[in-house]
Protein backbone atom coordinates (compact mmCIF):
# COMPACT_ATOMS: atom_id res chain seq x y z
CA UNK A 1 0.00 0.00 0.00
CA UNK A 2 1.33 3.45 -0.85
CA UNK A 3 2.29 5.69 2.02
CA UNK A 4 2.45 9.44 2.29
CA UNK A 5 4.67 11.92 4.07
CA UNK A 6 1.87 13.17 6.31
CA UNK A 7 1.59 9.84 8.08
CA UNK A 8 5.34 9.30 8.25
CA UNK A 9 5.22 6.60 5.58
CA UNK A 10 3.35 4.22 7.85
CA UNK A 11 0.62 1.84 6.75
CA UNK A 12 -2.71 1.67 8.65
CA UNK A 13 -1.54 -1.60 10.20
CA UNK A 14 1.64 0.05 11.51
CA UNK A 15 -0.29 3.03 12.86
CA UNK A 16 -2.80 0.78 14.62
CA UNK A 17 -0.17 -0.09 17.24
CA UNK A 18 0.92 3.49 17.93
CA UNK A 19 -0.34 5.47 20.92
CA UNK A 20 -3.29 7.75 20.15
CA UNK A 21 -1.27 10.89 20.87
CA UNK A 22 1.04 10.03 17.92
CA UNK A 23 -1.93 9.71 15.59
CA UNK A 24 -3.38 13.04 16.66
CA UNK A 25 -0.17 14.89 15.77
CA UNK A 26 -1.24 15.14 12.13
CA UNK A 27 -4.42 16.94 13.18
CA UNK A 28 -2.47 19.48 15.21
CA UNK A 29 0.22 19.87 12.55
CA UNK A 30 -2.25 20.52 9.75
CA UNK A 31 -4.25 22.99 11.82
CA UNK A 32 -1.09 24.87 12.81
CA UNK A 33 0.26 25.04 9.25
CA UNK A 34 -3.05 26.07 7.67
CA UNK A 35 -4.15 28.24 10.57
CA UNK A 36 -7.74 27.05 10.49
CA UNK A 37 -10.10 24.51 11.97
CA UNK A 38 -10.47 21.35 9.92
CA UNK A 39 -13.11 18.67 10.16
CA UNK A 40 -11.52 15.25 10.51
CA UNK A 41 -13.20 11.88 10.59
CA UNK A 42 -13.85 11.25 14.27
CA UNK A 43 -12.01 7.91 14.43
CA UNK A 44 -8.27 8.58 14.61
CA UNK A 45 -7.41 5.37 12.77
CA UNK A 46 -8.48 7.18 9.58
CA UNK A 47 -5.66 9.68 10.08
CA UNK A 48 -3.45 7.20 8.20
CA UNK A 49 -5.59 7.90 5.11
CA UNK A 50 -5.03 11.68 5.10
CA UNK A 51 -3.22 12.65 1.91
CA UNK A 52 -3.34 16.42 2.16
CA UNK A 53 -5.44 19.55 2.05
CA UNK A 54 -7.69 20.64 -0.82
CA UNK A 55 -7.91 24.34 -1.58
CA UNK A 56 -10.92 25.62 -3.46
CA UNK A 57 -11.63 28.97 -5.08
CA UNK A 58 -14.97 29.36 -3.36
CA UNK A 59 -14.55 27.68 -0.04
CA UNK A 60 -12.43 26.91 2.96
CA UNK A 61 -9.56 24.41 2.69
CA UNK A 62 -10.59 20.88 3.62
CA UNK A 63 -8.86 17.63 4.53
CA UNK A 64 -8.40 15.10 1.71
CA UNK A 65 -8.53 11.39 2.43
CA UNK A 66 -7.41 8.52 0.19
CA UNK A 67 -10.55 6.45 -0.40
CA UNK A 68 -8.64 3.18 -0.83
CA UNK A 69 -6.74 3.69 2.41
CA UNK A 70 -10.01 4.20 4.27
CA UNK A 71 -11.36 1.01 2.72
CA UNK A 72 -8.18 -0.84 3.70
CA UNK A 73 -8.61 0.33 7.30
CA UNK A 74 -12.26 -0.73 7.33
CA UNK A 75 -11.33 -4.12 5.89
CA UNK A 76 -9.22 -4.81 8.97
CA UNK A 77 -12.49 -5.32 10.87
CA UNK A 78 -15.07 -6.31 8.22
CA UNK A 79 -15.42 -8.01 4.83
CA UNK A 80 -14.69 -5.95 1.70
CA UNK A 81 -18.35 -5.65 0.67
CA UNK A 82 -19.34 -4.42 4.13
CA UNK A 83 -16.42 -1.97 4.15
CA UNK A 84 -17.55 -0.47 0.83
CA UNK A 85 -21.15 -0.18 2.03
CA UNK A 86 -20.07 1.39 5.33
CA UNK A 87 -17.85 3.88 3.51
CA UNK A 88 -20.52 4.82 0.98
CA UNK A 89 -23.27 5.37 3.53
CA UNK A 90 -21.51 6.52 6.73
CA UNK A 91 -18.44 8.36 5.46
CA UNK A 92 -18.89 9.50 1.86
CA UNK A 93 -22.59 10.15 2.44
CA UNK A 94 -22.07 12.33 5.52
CA UNK A 95 -22.27 16.02 4.65
CA UNK A 96 -21.02 18.26 7.47
CA UNK A 97 -21.14 21.69 5.85
CA UNK A 98 -18.49 23.58 3.92
CA UNK A 99 -15.70 21.92 5.94
CA UNK A 100 -16.73 18.38 4.92
CA UNK A 101 -13.60 16.40 3.98
CA UNK A 102 -13.11 15.16 0.42
CA UNK A 103 -12.35 11.58 -0.61
CA UNK A 104 -10.00 10.99 -3.51
CA UNK A 105 -9.54 7.87 -5.59
CA UNK A 106 -5.93 8.03 -6.73
CA UNK A 107 -5.14 7.29 -10.38
CA UNK A 108 -3.09 4.20 -9.49
CA UNK A 109 -6.15 2.78 -7.68
CA UNK A 110 -8.36 3.19 -10.75
CA UNK A 111 -6.77 0.10 -12.28
CA UNK A 112 -8.17 -1.90 -9.38
CA UNK A 113 -11.70 -0.75 -10.20
CA UNK A 114 -11.63 -2.01 -13.80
Amino acid sequence: MPSNSLNGGSSPEELAGKPEECLNDIRTDLSEVWGCEFLFLSETEYDAAIIGVVERAAGAPVIAYDTQKILDILELSMPMEDAQEYFDYNILGAYMGDRTPVYITLADHLRLLR
